[in-house]
């Protein structure tokens, strides 16, 4: 079933989660670097990748979001796309806490710096989480892609738009 939030049939959604996957994963090998290290250009690297993760990350929720609505209202994949936008959510939730940890270098040493890389490696862990959900509503339900022939479109169409008593397993 395709997205309405698509440039040229494209999905924007698949395409913006990249760049905020990669730096949330980013930030956290960047705090591993730190412990080892003790080099602070680390720590900050952390930190501003794990700021440009959380505004990358409501940059690609917007069409998410839109397809949330707008596709598997009432099917099959709609507990799988609750599930994958609240982890989403709450990767979010943990990079921005440890944000506020990390503010003003005070998470250099001690128990700061253990809270943001537990904070961090949480985030990176619930991301992967959110991430094969993402890939079971696109391979298994076959939400946001093109399909092959119109015939297949309507198919995916009607699996998508019918009732949740109506469902099959």
């Amino acid at each position: 079933m395709r997205s309405r939030f698509s440039v040229a049939g494209h999905p924007l959604h698949p395409l913006l989660v990249t760049v905020p996957i990669g730096l949330f994963l980013w930030a956290f090998v960047a705090d591993l670097v730190y412990l080892v290290s003790d080099d602070r250009v680390w720590h900050d690297i952390s930190f501003w990748s794990g700021i440009g993760g959380i505004v990358a990350a409501v940059l690609a929720a917007v069409p998410g979001f839109g397809d949330y609505l707008t596709m598997a209202v009432d099917s099959n994949a709609r507990l799988h796309a609750t599930a994958h936008m609240l982890l989403n959510v709450a990767v979010v939730v943990l990079f921005l806490a440890a944000a506020i940890v990390m503010r003003d270098d005070r998470a250099l040493e001690g128990g700061a710096l253990t809270t943001t890389v537990i904070l961090h490696g949480l985030g990176v862990g619930l991301l992967a989480a959110a991430g094969v959900l993402g890939g079971e509503m696109v391979y298994r339900h076959h939400l946001a892609v093109i399909p092959d022939d119109a015939e297949v479109e309507r198919g995916e169409r009607e699996r998508h738009t019918r009732r949740p008593d109506q469902l099959e397993a």
